[in-house]
């Protein structure tokens, strides 16, 4: 049986920041699809209330505390996968190598398991528009998956000795 190693801590570092980076990424280019349309600041506080109401549960009124516990879970939600990224990488040195190609697959698996999550939770999931889905599906792959992936391949590659 094979034993689990605990991550060391530049692998840590590498999921922690590749996580803020997906996380970062992501909500901007939420924000900027929808800027033209006036919606893009409504936008960003209902989907963090979104995020705080799937834990807690529904609520009434969206207020500091909800969106502010709503961003701080959602960038523990994305240094999470990004963790858990990092830890697959350790076996599988094609992650690393390869983060284009690996980024975009892995952000498709974190869409796919988020809508199970949130199936799962009961969370008033509706069915999305053609438009929604695509404007989702692309944010995770090339906004969240590539980037996470982009950022721990430099930070986890190991160094050319040049210099």
């Amino acid at each position: 049986m094979e034993r689990s190693v605990p991550l060391r801590r530049e692998e840590i570092t590498a999921g922690l920041l590749a996580g803020v980076a997906g996380a970062i990424t992501i909500e901007v280019f939420y924000f900027l699809t929808f800027l033209p349309g006036g919606d893009a600041v409504k936008m960003l506080v209902g989907s963090f209330a979104f995020v705080s109401s799937v834990l807690v549960g529904p609520s009434t009124r969206v207020t500091p505390a909800v969106l502010v516990f709503g961003i701080v879970l959602n960038f523990c939600v994305s240094v999470g996968w990004a963790l858990g990224y990092v830890y697959l990488a350790r076996t599988r040195p094609q992650l690393i190598a390869h983060p284009w190609l690996s980024g975009a697959a892995f952000g498709l698996v974190v869409y796919l398991f988020s809508q199970i999550v949130l199936l799962a939770a009961g969370a008033n999931h509706m069915l999305s528009s053609p438009e929604d889905l695509t404007i989702q599906v692309i944010a995770h792959i090339v906004f969240y998956g590539i980037p996470v992936a982009l950022v721990a391949s430099r930070l986890l590659r190991p160094s050319t000795g040049s210099g």
